[in-house]
């Protein structure tokens, strides 16, 4: 019985202290409504990656009297075309549960999806989405 005394008293304690006046309910209220601008969904859609790789560029080596610019690694793309009795077809090679590619090891094969793991990165790669790569024939009336 103390114990539910004593988290009454605490808990009324914390609402009196943190309780807001309702003008300043209202006005987080009206912030939460406010349109905010971001990217469409169509354009979401079209990105291959919604998040921003920064990727840093090496500094220049000096050799001699010349400066030598040292590019950035390239970011490979891994692309699932298909799964197969727990096998992976990633890029125009099928891969299974142990398999390395690139950087990473095939971690985990579902029916739609492929988990990569490398020591301080995780992706998942899903398949693409099946296009109507048909023709319609409009038949005329016999």
């Amino acid at each position: 019985m103390k114990k539910i005394m004593t988290l009454t008293v605490l808990l009324n304690s914390l609402l009196i202290s943190a309780s807001l006046s309702p003008a300043e309910i209202t006005n987080m209220v009206k912030k939460i409504k406010e349109e905010r601008k971001g990217i469409s969904l169509v354009t979401l859609e079209k990105t291959a990656t919604p998040f921003i790789m920064n990727v840093p560029a090496k500094a220049p080596e000096k050799v001699g009297e010349r400066v030598v610019s040292v590019a950035a690694p390239a970011m490979i793309v891994y692309k699932l075309k298909a799964v197969l009795n727990h096998a992976a077809f990633i890029n125009k090679k099928w891969y299974k549960k142990g398999d390395k590619l690139g950087d990473y090891r095939v971690g985990y094969v579902s029916k739609h999806s492929v988990t990569l793991n490398s020591s301080n990165n995780t992706k998942v790669l899903h398949l693409e989405k099946k296009k109507k790569n048909f023709i319609k024939l409009n038949q005329g009336h016999r």
